[in-house]
Formats: C-alpha cells, structure tokens, sequence
C-alpha cells in the first residue's frame, strides 16, 4: 500500500513539472508583419525642373523641360517639352506621361555632371508624336485628349512605372500646371487666406510631395515659410461658372507656428530635398505618407 502511494506522489511531482516546464517554455517570435519603413523618395523642386534640359541616352541635349502638369490626386500627369527645332519638331510643344522620363541624378565623380531627364524615344517616334501651339494649350483634363496621349506612350512607360489611371476613369476635372500653382491664394475651408504658393516638390517617381507656403498675414505669426503635404490640401472649382479653381488647407495657427518652415531669404535649402525631413513634414500634418 506505502509503495502505491509513493508512485502516486512521485507521479503527481512529474506531472507538476511537465506542467511548469510548459509554462516557462519561450513562444516563438511571432512575425511582425507590419510593413517596413520606408524613406521619402527623392524629389526635385518644380523651379529646378522647368528649364532643365533633356537628353538622349547618350547624352546629348535635345530639349528641355517648359512645365509639369499634376492632377489633384497627387500624379504627375505630364511633363510638356520643347525642342527648338531640334529633330525639324520645330517650335511645337509635346505633353507626355512622366512615366516616359528617366530621372538622372548628377554624377559627384564628373564636375560638369548635373541632373536632367533622359528621353529614350527615338527621332521617329517624337516626329509623328501628338504636339500642339505654344499658344494654344490644350485641356489636359480632358478624357478624349488625355487618352489619346496615353495611347501613344504606352510602351514607353518605365517597367517600375504603375499603370496610369485610364482617363476616362478619372474623377478630376482639374489639372494644374506647376508654373500656375506659384503665387496661388491658398484658403482656409472657412474662406480666410493663409497664403500663397511659394515652390512645389515633385518626387523623380513621378508624384507631388509637398508645397512651400507664405504665411502670417491675419494670422499674426508673421511672415514665414512652412512646407505643406500635397495631401493636406484640398482642391475644388468655385466661382458663377464653377471654373474657378479654389485650394483650401484645414490647419490651425499652433500647427503652422510649429509646421516644418525654411528662413525667408534663402532658397533651395538641402532640407527641401532630404527624405527625413519630407517625412517629418507628413508626421507634422498627421497625413499618412504617400510612399508607404
């Protein structure tokens, strides 16, 4: 009888221990399956990017760069460039998706290196290519036009490149030329003015990452530059006609005085372009970041 009683204690002791050692036993590390951080893309200001020059994919200049043409959403639809005359295109300008463009950082090794945009497209192609008047812009918001450009280009794209939004598809019937954007009234939903544009930054991916604003006036904050997310802003048509375009920025006086600014006075600062900052300025705004 004492040795079953010793096997039944002895028994309940083991199973004790089984039970603790289950307990203490470490889990596996489960799998974060958060997405990665991933740093802000490289941009370049649109006053940089107007006039800059395109080359071949030998290097040679065929043109340059007159203005770059964004959607609302944030896409930058087109880049309009002029030839000079150069492979007899005469003095027409040609709308064509970013996508086309390769985006050429400068080469630190070569002294005379400098960005530009390579245009691998051939004379042929460019010759029959859709181009219209210096003083007749089309609307390039408009479904028939856009989509006839798109067609064009379409095996031109970047292979990194995400298929374009097909233009019929599109809500917008908005589009703004970065060269109009500079000096335009941004507002309050309310109605007040905050200021005006000032620089707008476009990511070499093909996307608009942020603009540069003028603030103070009937805020009393006085006069200073503050980065802006593209996404924060707000556009609409107003007007009798509704063909007024109206941007408005929902924000606060505390949110500006503190928002990410640049001294007035000096320009193209190497904050404009760095990636930390670019995403500071989205954390500023609570705006989630585009490139994630």
């Amino acid at each position: 009888m004492k040795t079953i009683k010793l096997l039944s204690v002895i028994g309940t002791l083991a199973s004790l221990a089984m039970i603790a050692g289950a307990q203490t036993t470490p889990k596996p590390a489960e799998t974060d399956t958060r997405p990665a951080t991933k740093p802000a893309p490289s941009v370049w200001l649109a006053s940089d990017l107007i006039g800059m020059k395109v080359v071949t994919p030998q290097s040679e200049k065929i043109g340059k760069i007159e203005d770059v043409v964004v959607h609302p959403g944030g896409e930058v639809a087109y880049a309009v460039l002029s030839f000079g005359g150069v492979m007899g295109l005469g003095d027409k300008l040609f709308a064509m998706p970013w996508t086309v463009l390769r985006a050429v950082e400068p080469d630190t090794a070569k002294k005379d290196s400098e960005r530009s945009l390579v245009l691998p497209l051939d004379k042929e192609r460019m010759k029959a290519a859709p181009g219209f008047d210096k003083a007749n812009w089309p609307v390039m918001a408009n479904a028939d036009w856009s989509k006839d450009i798109d067609a064009y280009y379409a095996d031109a794209r970047r292979p990194d490149s995400k298929k374009p939004v097909e233009a019929a598809a599109r809500t917008s019937v908005i589009t703004w030329k970065c060269s109009d954007l500079k000096g335009v009234d941004v507002k309050m939903p309310t109605g007040e003015s905050l200021g005006d544009i000032k620089e707008v930054a476009v990511d070499t991916s093909g996307r608009v990452s942020y603009v540069v604003l003028s603030v103070g006036g009937f805020l009393g904050i006085g006069d200073r530059l503050v980065a802006v997310p593209w996404d924060a802003l707000k556009f609409s048509l107003a007007g009798d006609k509704g063909d007024k375009k109206l941007i408005t920025l929902a924000t606060t006086k505390q949110q500006l005085e503190q928002a990410p600014q640049f001294k007035p006075g000096k320009d193209k600062l190497p904050e404009m372009t760095d990636p930390k900052w670019i995403s500071s300025v989205y954390q500023h705004y609570s705006c989630t970041p585009y490139w994630l």
